[in-house]
């Protein structure tokens, strides 16, 4: 080898030690590692192929590679080739368990069954994704969700149902299970709402994110809005326009369940956040029941002074929240991030620590100074650094008898530092603490 190799060595201790531990080892080891094969890595190949049917009957996610297919000299990728692979999938792999996925790069349409004809050969698959090129393409990326809602047997054989003849409040529940609600699926809850940047909801404002749920392992990207992919387990939030646009009453309860049922996380500058409310429909905001600010510790020494722009804004955007919003009905929090090693460089801790209180007590101020803001369903604030602060900044805007803790928020010697804006379940929580 001219490198070095940087993967676990495959504990062959294990599997020759006696036939008990080798079954059980071997059950271990191939039901909770993802397997990537990459088309042009043959010893790969030709070892995949020599592996037992036990062993592939419990393999639980796989990922396949198949390259460029495109026709020059010859079918770099033959559709043979893919039939004899799926051969040892469907005959071989317990596809009920199995987490797919298959990427390729189609250079030239026409050829595009090479792939597709085989693959319908997969049904009942556990979960699927597909990427046919790396390059976006609105045509490509339908006929990869095709595969995908087909290899999982998710495809709708019944037409023009009555949705609208339902009862109102079933409607409600099903609207909350679609893609106008984004809910955070794991302990990764970075982006465990809607969050606005700037204004814009990712991924809109940024072109090249990646949920990095949309396969098991971060190999392949099947975000549909990066690539002509699909996948069943894509976590990207793209704003839901199709739903507002089906009739008027549909589009009325679909923005109800919208603003409803979503958490709203405005980051940025709060310019950006009051554009973004301010081109929603008026009637829509006093539905919304959660906020998070997060603002960024770069903004702490900036903010502390009366003539930033930052702070002139959140002064702007404070007053519109209490005219607009069902203050009864909202949980707020303001986040400023936690104090890694980058806030705390920045800062200067030990010399700056009334710098950041300064901060805090000038975001807190007009939320003070308006009383009504006193009616607050919970509010909860996340200081970057001065924790002890919280409880104060808390009770400076609902009340001296305000207790957070009691309200839900977990205190900052049980949260994991390594969460940007607190901890939205008591499951992520840390029980024994945690040392910052």
């Amino acid at each position: 080898m001219d490198h070095e190799c940087y993967c676990d060595a495959i504990p062959l201790q294990l599997l020759t030690c006696c036939r008990t531990v080798h079954h059980e080892v071997n059950e271990l080891l191939y039901a909770h590692n993802v397997f990537k094969l990459s088309w042009w890595n043959l010893p790969a190949r030709e070892t995949f192929q020599r592996l037992s049917a036990t062993a592939v009957a419990t393999i639980r996610s796989l990922q396949i590679d198949l390259g460029s297919i495109e026709r020059r000299d010859r079918m770099m990728v033959t559709e043979e080739d893919i039939n004899k692979l799926f051969d040892i999938i469907v005959t071989r792999c317990t596809t009920t368990k199995l987490n797919f996925t298959i990427a390729c790069d189609v250079l030239e349409r026409k050829y595009i069954g090479v792939v597709t004809r085989p693959f319908k050969r997969l049904t009942h698959l556990r979960s699927c994704a597909v990427c046919l090129t790396i390059l976006p393409d609105v045509s490509l990326g339908k006929l990869a969700k095709k595969m995908v809602l087909a290899a999982t047997n998710h495809v709708s054989r019944v037409s023009g149902f009555p949705f609208m003849k339902l009862p109102k409040e079933l409607r409600y529940q099903i609207l909350e299970h679609t893609d106008l609600v984004m809910r955070w699926r794991d302990r990764r809850w970075l982006d465990d709402g809607l969050v606005i940047q700037d204004g814009l909801s990712l991924p809109d404002n940024k072109p090249n994110y990646c949920c990095r749920r949309c396969t098991s392992s971060h190999a392949f990207c099947c975000c549909p809005h990066l690539t002509a992919s699909f996948s069943d387990s894509c976590a990207c939030f793209l704003f839901p326009h199709a739903f507002f646009r089906v009739s008027r009453q549909f589009a009325t309860e679909a923005r109800e369940v919208f603003f409803s049922q979503n958490r709203f996380i405005f980051t940025g500058t709060p310019d950006g956040t009051l554009a973004f409310l301010q081109r929603q429909p008026s009637a829509m905001l006093p539905l919304i029941r959660q906020i998070d600010f997060q603002i960024s510790p770069s903004n702490v020494l900036n903010w502390s002074r009366p003539d930033d722009g930052g702070l002139l804004a959140w002064r702007t955007l404070v007053p519109f929240l209490a005219a607009y919003l069902h203050l009864a009905n909202l949980a707020l929090a303001i986040d400023t991030g936690h104090a890694d090693d980058t806030s705390r460089r920045l800062l200067d801790l030990d010399a700056r620590s009334e710098g950041a209180r300064a901060f805090h007590r000038a975001v807190i101020a007009p939320l003070q100074a308006d009383t009504r803001f006193r009616q607050l369903r919970s509010f909860h604030a996340y200081w970057a650094l001065c924790h002890d602060d919280e409880a104060d900044a808390e009770r400076a805007v609902k009340g001296p008898a305000y207790d957070s803790v009691r309200e839900g928020k977990i205190p900052y010697d049980r949260r994991n530092p390594n969460f940007p804006h607190g901890v939205p379940h008591s499951s992520l929580a840390w029980e024994n603490g945690t040392a910052v």
